[in-house]
């Protein structure tokens, strides 16, 4: 019995120790948004960058590990902004499964999302929820981010 005690304990000394050769991770969020069809004015810098309906804004996330060991797991969630659509097949991510909310991100559920309508007679139905319900989008990155390195994650939406 003492055997097996020893072996456990220098197993979990051993784990303990390549744990902690691994480091610990901490992931940073830099996001930037950008509008994609400015003016030539707004390009020179002659004018401020200003938003009406219609114009497309690309936002970009930078998800950086600033950590001293690789990031496992991660996972960047962000919401729609108000006053603006969703751009139907915008969302990419290196390494990542994206999932799109509908319901203010209380689930997620990769696109196209069905949501259930009623019919005029009150029938449930099924069907693809609109680029306007797009409430969150998750991206679920799916290999390590190593230390000092990052993961870029966009997505564009229209302006109301």
């Amino acid at each position: 019995m003492k055997t097996v005690t020893t072996l456990m304990l220098l197993g979990s000394l051993l784990t303990a120790a390549v744990l902690s050769a691994q480091g610990t991770p901490n992931l940073v969020i830099d996001i930037q948004e950008e509008k994609v069809n400015m003016t030539q004015a707004e390009i020179d810098g002659n004018v401020p960058v200003a938003y009406a309906p219609g114009d497309t804004i690309r936002y970009t996330i930078f998800a950086k590990n600033t950590g001293d060991g690789p990031m496992v797991d991660a996972t960047v969630v962000d919401p729609v902004p108000e006053n603006v659509i969703y751009v139907i097949d915008s969302a990419t991510g290196e390494d990542a499964r994206i999932l799109f909310s509908v319901n203010g991100g209380m689930r997620y559920s990769v696109w196209p999302v069905m949501v259930t309508a009623t019919t005029a007679n009150g029938t449930p139905v099924q069907r693809e929820a609109g680029e306007e319900q797009v409430t969150h989008i998750k991206w679920l990155i799916e290999a390590p981010i190593p230390a000092g390195e990052q993961k870029v994650l966009t997505f564009k939406v229209v302006v109301k």
